[in-house]
């Protein structure tokens, strides 16, 4: 079996049948709402960046399948290098085409006119404390913008709304780094190093009457108008890197704040972070 966790590997998608039924599956649990489907298209290969939700449960999974279907736009997701280490997952993502996020992988990938789908929050933001629903916790990663800067590639905002509300969170990587499993992991280089002090332990959570299946929530996305970068010339200067990140930072806040208002008829409130970053 080819490895397509290697953006150098010829890779082509499973057909659209096997995605219509995933997403047949997903979109009667989940009832998702899309929005701006307008501002893409196949011809114009774009890196879609996005919001991780808790768990990661609801990003990519959903819309992949539908933009498949509806704009045959098949996505080329970029994932943490963990992943080529865990059994069964490595081979799923391996087959549905996800590659190991790397500036290698990456390049390739536009190089080879791929749509691409990244999060920067990676595995932390998925891995979120209590109270940081709807967060963008990017920290100082610039690496997405310089490679579409570099590439000349569009970067579509995409943001995601209801994924942070599918599960109840019992304790979270602060409460296992603050009691003694935490210590004997900052003892151990190794185990240290692999989650990241902490970083890549997942929150214990609860979905349905208590179990791991998550609430029937609906979700919500948006794809935002792109933000251009040809006119760069790939010049990835201190000052582009963080307008061109600031940008896709306000659209996807702003494509929350939008869905909020959207769903307020349910008598839900504006998320408290997206409203103050939104004040900026």
């Amino acid at each position: 079996m080819a490895t397509y966790l290697n953006a150098k590997e010829e890779f082509t998608p499973p057909s659209k049948w096997q995605g219509e039924i995933y997403e047949t599956v997903l979109k009667w649990y989940f009832r998702p709402k899309y929005f701006g489907l307008e501002h893409i298209s196949k011809d114009k290969p774009a890196l879609y960046v996005s919001n991780h939700t808790l768990l990661g449960v609801t990003d990519g999974p959903i819309y992949m399948p539908k933009l498949y279907r509806k704009k045959d736009i098949y996505l080329r997701p970029l994932v943490d290098k963990m992943s080529k280490d865990i059994p069964l997952w490595r081979e799923f993502i391996n087959y549905y085409g996800l590659v190991i996020a790397s500036k290698e992988n990456c390049r390739e990938l536009m190089k080879q006119k791929q749509h691409i789908l990244v999060f920067p929050g990676g595995t932390n933001e998925a891995f979120k404390n209590e109270n940081e629903e709807y967060q963008l916790i990017w920290k100082k990663r610039y690496g997405f913008v310089k490679m579409a800067i570099e590439n000349g590639y569009p970067i579509v905002p995409v943001a995601g709304l209801g994924g942070d509300e599918l599960y109840d969170i019992v304790f979270d990587k602060h409460d296992v780094m603050n009691s003694f499993i935490g210590k004997l992991i900052k003892n151990n280089k190794t185990a240290n190093k692999y989650l990241k002090g902490g970083e890549n332990i997942p929150p214990f959570v609860t979905g349905i009457g208590g179990t791991l299946l998550p609430k029937p929530k609906r979700i919500y996305y948006t794809f935002s108008e792109p933000v251009e970068t040809k006119h760069l010339k790939g010049d990835t200067s201190k000052e582009n890197l963080e307008v061109i990140r600031l940008k896709v930072e306000l659209a996807i806040y702003k494509a929350m704040h939008s869905m909020t208002i959207y769903r307020q008829k349910k008598g839900r409130k504006t998320n408290s972070v997206i409203r103050n970053f939104l004040s900026r």
